[in-house]
């Protein structure tokens, strides 16, 4: 069999499902527009170890049973409170200030903007929970004044993440964040119901750009001249 259909048969395979469900996706300006799908391209890694103080020795990332732990060696450096479960984890400067973080998807007891409390019609992001009192945002944990804590917390999102992916989509550089998005009342098993690019404005993430429809999951590969495709079946 050719090499070219190989390494495009083994990306397919990492989704388990038929190749004509698969579909490609490449960010054109501030858009998001429909991709032929590659013959020849690697999957992005999204990386787990690196060294976050900079001691020349890598820090590992480790996700389990919906707690995260930053070790070097056999060290605890770093561990998530108990009340956080988290889904997914992994590194990555989506801030853009040059430092490593740990990008981690996170579900944790619904928390009400605090400034709510004063306000004649506060209670703004009271809908950004499911029946459980849970809300999902994006955390970002990183090295500072010698010790691992929050770079960047956000509020409960509106729409909740089902998986994400960081990839330098438009080659300046620069990482985006790309996510899958659902609903607070669709059932876990449910596809996300739509894909989203967000970008980091100084303070927070802004939408780059959105796509509407059933996504199951969502890899990113890159081609041999360097161009960032995102798949999605």
């Amino acid at each position: 069999m050719d090499k070219k259909v190989i390494i495009f048969c083994a990306l397919l395979a990492l989704f388990v499902i038929s190749p004509a469900s698969i579909r490609g996706w490449e960010l054109v300006g501030d858009n998001l527009r429909p991709a032929r799908l590659p013959i020849l391209s690697q999957r992005v890694p999204q990386p787990v170890q690196a060294d976050f103080d900079g001691n020349m020795q890598d820090e590992t990332l480790v996700l389990k049973n919906g707690q995260a732990r930053i070790m070097t060696g056999t060290h605890l450096r770093w561990q998530s409170p108990t009340d956080w479960d988290i889904r997914q984890a992994s590194l990555g400067d989506l801030n853009h200030d040059g430092l490593i973080e740990a990008v981690l998807l996170v579900w944790r007891p619904f928390r009400p903007w605090g400034v709510d409390r004063w306000l004649p019609h506060g209670g703004r992001i009271d809908q950004f929970q499911n029946a459980q009192g849970e809300s999902c945002q994006i955390i970002l944990i990183g090295w500072r004044k010698n010790m691992f804590r929050e770079r960047w917390a956000g509020s409960a999102l509106a729409e909740p993440v089902k998986a994400f992916a960081m990839a330098d989509l438009n080659q300046d550089g620069l990482e985006e964040l790309v996510t899958l998005d659902s609903i607070y009342s669709a059932a876990p098993s449910a596809p996300a119901n739509a894909l989203k690019v967000w970008e980091w404005n100084g303070f927070g993430f802004s939408i780059v750009s959105r796509v509407e429809g059933l996504f199951n999951d969502l890899q990113v590969v890159q081609t041999s001249d360097k161009h960032v495709i995102l798949l999605t079946p």
